[in-house]
C-alpha cells in the first residue's frame, strides 16, 4: 500500500475484527447461553443438560435472523435476539409454568453479557488512533451492531482508553441502517464536520459492507486482513488492503 493525494482529512473505522475483536471460541456467544441456562436452572426448569439444547438452537436461529436482517438491510437487534430465544423455550418447555414469567430475567442475562465482556483491541490500533489524532485528522466509527448494543461498544472503548481519540460515531442500532447503506456513511461524514469524501478513508474487514459502502460515499476504502480474511469475492475489492496496522499510516501518506 503506497499514499497517493492528500492526506486524509478524516478516518472512519468499522468496530468488529477492525478495532476490537472477540476471543476465539465464540465468547460473547458462550457467555450469554451460561447465563441463560443458569437463570432456568434456578428456577427449576431443568439442569443444563435439558435447558443448554434448547437455548442453543434458540441461539442459532436468533443469529440466521441477524444474518438474513443484515444481508437485506432490516435491523435486527439483541432485544430481537433474547425475545426469539424465550420464544423457542416458551414452545419447548410449553407445559412449564416457570418460564414465561422468567422471560424479563432471561433477556437481561442476555443483554448484560455484552456489558462486562473483555474484547482484544487489535494489534497497532491504540498506537495508529493516536498518530492520526495528533496530525489533526478527525476519526470517526462505522459499525454494524450485532446482538451488542453501541452503549456496551463504547463503553468498552472507554475501559480500553480509546475512545478519547473518535470525534463522532455512526452504529446502525442509532442510524437505522447496516452498511453499506449511504444513510450511514452520510451520517459519519456528517459528524465529522462533512469533509471531502475524497479526502477521508474508510478502513474495514468487509467487501460487501465497509469497501463497497465507502467507495459508493466516495470514500478510499482500505481493507485490513489483520483478524478476519474476507471471502468474498464476488464484492469490491478494497482501494488498499492492509494486513496490520503498521502499514496503514504510510498508506495515507501520513510519515
Amino acid at each position: 500500500m503506497s499514499g497517493e493525494g492528500p492526506a486524509p482529512a478524516a478516518v472512519t473505522f468499522d468496530y468488529w475484527n477492525t478495532l476490537c475483536c472477540e476471543p476465539p471460541g465464540g465468547y460473547l456467544r458462550g457467555r450469554r447461553l451460561e447465563a441463560m441456562s443458569q437463570v432456568l436452572v434456578d428456577a427449576g426448569v431443568g439442569s443444563a443438560g435439558v435447558v443448554l439444547p434448547v437455548l442453543t438452537a434458540g441461539y442459532d436461529t436468533a443469529w440466521a435472523s441477524w444474518h438474513d436482517g443484515w444481508q437485506a438491510n432490516r435491523q435486527f437487534t439483541g432485544v430481537d435476539a433474547a425475545q426469539t430465544i424465550c420464544d423457542a423455550l416458551e414452545r419447548t418447555f410449553a407445559d412449564s409454568l416457570a418460564v414465561a414469567p422468567l422471560r424479563a430475567r432471561l433477556c437481561e442475562a442476555f443483554a448484560s453479557q455484552g456489558e462486562g465482556a473483555d474484547l482484544n483491541l487489535v494489534d497497532g490500533v491504540a498506537g495508529t488512533l493516536a498518530a492520526l489524532s495528533e496530525r489533526g485528522v478527525r476519526l470517526g466509527i462505522i459499525c454494524d451492531v450485532g446482538f451488542t448494543g453501541s452503549p456496551m461498544l463504547l463503553a468498552h472503548l472507554e475501559r480500553q482508553g480509546i475512545l478519547e481519540f473518535f470525534d463522532h460515531w455512526s452504529f446502525s442500532d442509532e442510524v437505522g441502517v447496516y452498511k453499506p447503506h449511504p444513510k450511514i456513511f452520510e451520517h459519519a461524514l456528517d459528524g465529522l464536520g462533512r469533509p471531502d469524501p475524497g479526502r477521508c478513508a474508510h478502513v474495514g474487514d468487509r467487501r460487501r459492507t465497509d469497501v463497497a459502502g465507502a467507495q459508493a460515499a466516495g470514500m478510499r476504502a482500505v481493507r485490513i486482513t489483520a483478524v478476519f480474511q474476507d471471502p468474498d469475492e464476488d464484492a469490491p475489492e478494497g482501494d488498499a488492503v492492509i494486513a496490520s496496522y503498521e502499514e496503514l499510516l504510510p498508506g495515507l501518506g501520513l510519515h
